[in-house]
């Protein structure tokens, strides 16, 4: 039977699997052109095939699987020898050799079955007449892992005196560098890397992990600012590629280190179903660096925040309890190691990884870059204090600061703490247990004689009430609750009763009812000169009669209230009429202390109304480092900001918010193929012609109304280089 055109018909399925994304789809065609290349008894087919699905599957921690194959290709190999070329031959003894470095990567494998692999991978090197280069790579990494530096340095030296002509000195560097960083020798490090930090057009793979392993250490060489510069090459980047798990958590726990908590929370995403990936080094490497993440997210008072990886996924959890379970999962590994390799090496590493102390407050990583908000109460305050503070968070709504508050307040509180307490987890984690529990406050308030909380907390009830779809009761309650406010006569109590009341006949429809307590309220606020609270009445009010009178003198209000969450909102009042330009440039000219969250915000109206006055990027970029400091910040936003930074020639900046606001857009959007075609041209000014051209491409190769744009500029771009033919 004529087996040409099956034959290549498997060559052109690989030919197609090789330009494929990783993924079940590309994983599926290569089992498929695995047995196809056995039917028709092709074996370099068969070698090629396995290889690269042996590949697939190490990217899905699918060890097993990837060890089979390999001993599939080896026994072909012993039988039918003269069926391998050279190349494939070499291949083949490589891959043994990188797989039998591997080996120490799990602890259940001994060090006489390590030996024993590696004698096995010496002998076969020397009947094929091959040179040692991966067999002392492979020495030089299990010695490593060992801790037994002599035997692998000199390995590493030997490794580097048989590296083939034509070997990219980049990866020599890259090896190199993980060799002596292993060693603790940074600064020699630091030196062979210097070249591949330096350069701003090179995104490729040595240059990445080059500069993902420098990361930490340029920190602690206090090399702040190329230190920051190196993450954001680094993540351009990996943003297109797959990394180990050891990559990743090297950038967790440099964002750990250097108070980008919420930085290295994005890079968490490797976590779902990391412990299922079948080498256990690996494993070890992310747990202790999500440990130190996590670990650093309980200190600044985060550690309530659950981590959701998905409904199967058994770290949805919250942080705090996460950060004792990976550093369990570590130390246990370590052991585990430990226990094979007869030291205390691994565990010695790990330890020390798990107490290290914070490298600096924050480091800004990029422009928009803010200090992550400051969440945990003084230390020191009491109980009673704490609930105080807390409650004043609610009023001013910065729901953060104020669980933050209740996460640090003793279990073990007096009755009418206690009541205090239940009554602003009822609000804060609303359930059907908040009517309860609203009830028990006002219960306890009342025994002990403080009714104007027991009445505040009726309103609230009240509202609890209208929710639960009652709403003759709730106005029932509340306006017996602000009735008796007002014969006990304290004006800040009373003006609260009366928003509470407002709000809720205003969600009734009953707008004439609302405006006469608000009048009332706004009254009872003056009278107080209680600036929050007529800032919040006045915001209603503009809410049911806009004007922007009452919006303006909201604003002002909260501003002399020193409340940025609660200004916001009146300021979003204000934008809806004419005229609110000229008062945002009157605030810009004279910005409130303590409310840089208000400027951020002025400061991008200004840029929206004036895109040419010459202020845009820098507004932008404080705009959107603000608003994400509450995970605010919008795709438009760094779509905005990629504009004003490319037009004024910031193409470094503007790289990196192109890349913020392609990964949030609609894949399918015009507005993500403009920030993608944004990002190309930026990665060409900037000199990155490697990135410009991929993305040039990406655009090129689809539907949209840039297509055609995107070929022209990318194949202009070609012609410039001298470059025939898109590459690969």
């Amino acid at each position: 039977m004529d087996t040409t055109d099956g034959v290549e018909d498997l060559w052109l399925s690989l030919r197609v699997a090789h330009a494929m994304e990783h993924g079940p789809e590309r994983t599926a065609v290569l089992a498929d052109a695995v047995r196809t290349a056995d039917r028709l008894n092709e074996p370099r087919a068969a070698f090629t095939s396995r290889r690269m699905l042996a590949s697939a599957y190490r990217l899905d921690g699918q060890w097993d699987r990837t060890r089979r194959l390999l001993d599939e290709c080896l026994d072909a190999y012993d039988r039918r020898r003269w069926q391998f070329d050279p190349d494939d031959e070499a291949k083949l003894l490589g891959w043994y050799a990188w797989m039998v470095a591997c080996m120490a990567d799990f602890p259940d494998l001994s060090l006489d079955e390590i030996r024993a692999a590696l004698e096995g991978v010496e002998r076969r090197y020397t009947d094929a007449g091959l040179p040692w280069h991966e067999v002392y790579a492979a020495r030089r990494g299990i010695a490593a892992h060992l801790g037994d530096w002599a035997a692998a340095d000199e390995a590493h030296l030997r490794w580097v005196a048989t590296a083939p002509t034509d070997t990219d000195d980049r990866w020599l560097d890259v090896n190199a560098i993980d060799h002596y960083l292993g060693k603790g020798e940074s600064a020699r490090a630091r030196r062979i890397a210097a070249a591949m930090l330096d350069d701003p057009a090179a995104s490729d793979g040595p240059v990445v992990l080059a500069r993902c392993l420098m990361l930490l250490p340029l920190a602690r060489a206090g090399e702040w600012q190329l230190a920051a510069l190196t993450f954001r090459r680094m993540r351009r980047g990996m943003s297109d590629g797959i990394y180990s798990l050891e990559h990743l958590a090297r950038v967790i726990e440099f964002c750990a280190l250097t108070g980008n908590v919420l930085v290295g929370i994005d890079w968490l995403s490797a976590m779902a179903g990391f412990e299922a990936r079948q080498r256990p080094l690996a494993t070890m490497e992310f747990a202790a660096s999500a440990a130190v993440l996590a670990s650093a997210m309980v200190r600044a008072g985060r550690g309530d925040t659950v981590l959701d990886l998905g409904p199967d996924d058994p770290n949805t959890v919250p942080l705090r309890v996460l950060a004792r379970r990976m550093r369990g999962l570590a130390l246990d590994l370590a052991g585990q190691f430990d226990r094979r390799n007869g030291n205390s090496f691994q565990s010695d590493r790990i330890r020390a990884r798990l107490a290290a102390e914070p490298l600096t407050e924050f480091l800004p990583l990029e422009p928009a870059s803010r200090p992550p908000l400051q969440l945990l109460p003084p230390p020191g305050l009491s109980d009673e204090d704490l609930l105080a503070r807390a409650e004043q968070h609610d009023l001013r709504c910065e729901a953060d600061e104020a669980r933050a508050c209740l996460t640090v307040i003793s279990d073990d509180l007096p009755p009418y703490l206690n009541a205090r307490l239940v009554e602003l987890r009822a609000k804060f984690f609303q359930s059907e247990e908040t009517e309860p529990a609203l009830r028990y406050a006002i219960d306890v308030y009342r025994q002990h004689g403080d009714l104007p909380r027991a009445l505040l907390a009726e309103c609230w009830l009240g509202l609890w009430a209208a929710h639960a779809g009652r709403p003759e009761e709730s106005v029932e309650i509340v306006a017996a609750a602000v009735a008796q406010l007002r014969r006990i006569g304290d004006d800040t109590h009373c003006a609260w009763g009366e928003y509470w009341l407002a709000y809720l006949l205003a969600g009734q429809g009953a707008h004439a009812d609302a405006l006469d307590a608000l009048a009332r309220g706004q009254r009872h606020a003056e009278a107080a000169s209680d600036h929050l609270a007529l800032g919040t009445l006045l915001i209603l009010d503009t809410t049911l009669r806009p004007s922007p009178a009452t919006a303006t003198a909201a604003l002002d209000a909260l501003i002399a209230a020193g409340v940025p969450e609660k200004a916001l909102e009146a300021l979003a009042q204000l934008t809806h009429h004419e005229g609110y330009l000229e008062i945002v440039e009157k605030i810009l000219a004279a910005p409130p202390h303590g409310m840089d969250r208000l400027v951020g915000r002025l400061r991008y109206l200004r840029a929206c109304a004036l895109p040419d006055s010459g202020h845009a990027a820098d507004d932008l970029t404080e705009a959107v480092g603000q608003a994400a400091l509450r995970s605010e910040d919008t795709a438009e936003q760094w779509h905005q900001l990629a504009q004003a930074n490319h037009a004024a020639g910031r193409y470094e900046d503007a790289v990196d918010a192109s890349q913020h606001a392609v990964e949030r857009l609609d894949p399918q959007s015009e507005a993500r193929d403009q920030a993608s075609y944004l990002l190309a041209d930026s990665y060409r000014a900037l000199g990155d012609h490697r990135a410009a051209l991929r993305e040039y491409r990406r655009l090129a190769d689809g539907d949209g109304a840039l297509a055609a744009q995107a070929f022209v500029a990318g194949t202009a771009l070609l012609e410039q280089l001298g470059i025939t033919g898109w590459p690969v």
